[in-house]
């Protein structure tokens, strides 16, 4: 076979290996994975790419497991959340997409804590005094962790499109696409036509 049948072959069938529905799947599954590993639940993954201004990734999903995301992210931050934590309180975070776009800016995150106030016994008004005080120390702290959650979140959605578009280039390269045609056997009905 020549080189230039080589050529025509693998430009008629470049795009054969993405050419259908979840190609990403392996992708999809390793980065669930990771993120579940640092605490932070998937629920859905979307992403358009990867030749035009404003492809993009981004993901929905919540903090499954707030121990092991502190611990991995904010070791020794946050003190008041982790009193709550102790206290059995809870907190809440999650992401979702907005808009018809699907980068790491077409989301929207939201934080939220039980209350210290509503937690915590205050038999006498000095004690009120105190935890309407943390409460006070929590919400500023509910505050600078929402800031770094969405950086953070952002982060991992932009690795998320880089691996997307590493497995979308390794899939679309001359040595796959010609794997995919040597085991469909077109490289031999090329070879006919000679």
């Amino acid at each position: 076979m020549s080189s230039e049948q080589r050529e025509r072959l693998l430009e008629t069938h470049r795009y054969i290996n993405v050419d259908h529905d979840r190609w990403w799947d392996g992708v999809y599954d390793q980065f669930r994975e990771d993120m579940a590993a640092v605490g932070i639940d998937v629920w859905n993954m979307y992403f358009t790419g990867f030749a035009s201004q404003g492809d993009g990734a981004c993901f929905t999903g919540c903090i499954g497991n707030t121990e092991l995301y502190l611990n991995h992210h904010h070791q020794g931050q946050y003190p008041m959340i982790r009193k709550l934590m102790e206290n059995d309180g809870e907190l809440y975070a999650n992401c979702n997409r907005e808009g018809h776009h699907y980068h790491e800016h077409s989301t929207r995150f939201w934080v939220d804590a039980d209350t210290l106030t509503g937690m915590m016994p205050q038999p006498t008004e000095f004690h009120e005094q105190i935890v309407e005080q943390w409460q006070e120390q929590l919400d500023e702290e509910l505050s600078a962790f929402e800031a770094e959650m969405t950086e953070q979140w952002r982060s991992y959605m932009q690795d998320l499109y880089r691996r997307l578009e590493a497995e979308y280039d390794r899939l679309t390269s001359d040595e796959a696409v010609w794997e995919a045609i040597e085991a469909n056997e077109w490289d031999e009905d090329e070879e006919e036509v000679e």
